[in-house]
């Protein structure tokens, strides 16, 4: 087979294997490589508010899951306590936001989870509806809180939340790292659905390949066992 034939295969498999890396996102800094100083706080993300109560925001440079850093969101939670980090974006109604928000749960948790929380709001900033997606579970690696759904009637802006929230009877210290955040509408391409392309993309190369060369010589084995080479059809012998 042609050396080009080989290289174009050689472009699909390796884009169809991998998933992208970089996506359209509504969120600014969101993958918290950017950092700020706050008096009396420290060093805090930009764009990013406080979210309910004041959470001990660290940068961590440790426990990524890419870029450079993530949030170390560490708390001692007392009762009903919520806490985390939040970002507003415009947002418009009818549309179709998909949410996403990687978290490692090192540890064994006592009474604290992660949620990735969405508000819809209007031009008014009124709250229009309230969705949730919460794990309380330890991970010990990156796992995602996925969360998808139609914005409301009304709706002029969404608020992304990366929350942990307590429920304990006293107090303890608990953390969860949140990175590469992610909302807008359209998904995620996953590495899965990138393989089905690229397979599409071969079997139709494959489909019009074997027509142009019915009158050739028939479809070569995968592995040739004379030399090891790589074909599909050629003219000559492989």
């Amino acid at each position: 087979m042609k050396k080009s034939c080989i290289t174009t295969l050689v472009i699909v498999l390796a884009f169809s294997s991998f998933p992208l890396t970089v996506y359209a996102n509504l969120l600014d800094n969101s993958g918290f490589e950017e950092w700020q100083w706050t008096e009396g706080v420290g060093e805090f993300p930009e764009y990013w508010q406080y979210a309910f109560d004041y959470p001990t925001v660290i940068k961590e440079s440790t426990v990524v899951k890419s870029g450079s850093y993530s949030v170390k969101i560490a708390v001692i939670p007392y009762g009903n306590y919520w806490t985390g980090l939040s970002q507003e974006q415009p947002f418009t109604a009818g549309d179709t936001l998909y949410a996403y928000q990687p978290v490692n749960i090192p540890g064994v948790l006592n009474y604290t989870s992660a949620i990735l929380q969405i508000h819809f709001k209007n031009s008014n900033g009124d709250c229009l509806s309230v969705y949730r997606v919460e794990r309380a579970t330890t991970t010990n690696n990156w796992e995602a809180l996925i969360w998808t759904g139609l914005a409301p009637p009304g709706t002029a802006k969404f608020e992304y939340l990366a929350l942990m929230r307590g429920w304990g009877t006293s107090p303890f210290s608990e953390t969860i790292y949140f990175d590469d955040a992610y909302a807008d509408t359209v998904p995620i391409p996953e590495p899965a659905g990138l393989l089905l392309f690229g397979i599409g993309l071969i079997g139709h190369w494959l489909s019009q390949k074997i027509k142009e060369n019915r009158n050739k010589q028939v479809l070569c084995p995968w592995i040739n066992n004379s030399n090891g080479a790589f074909c599909f059809s050629s003219n000559s012998a492989c």
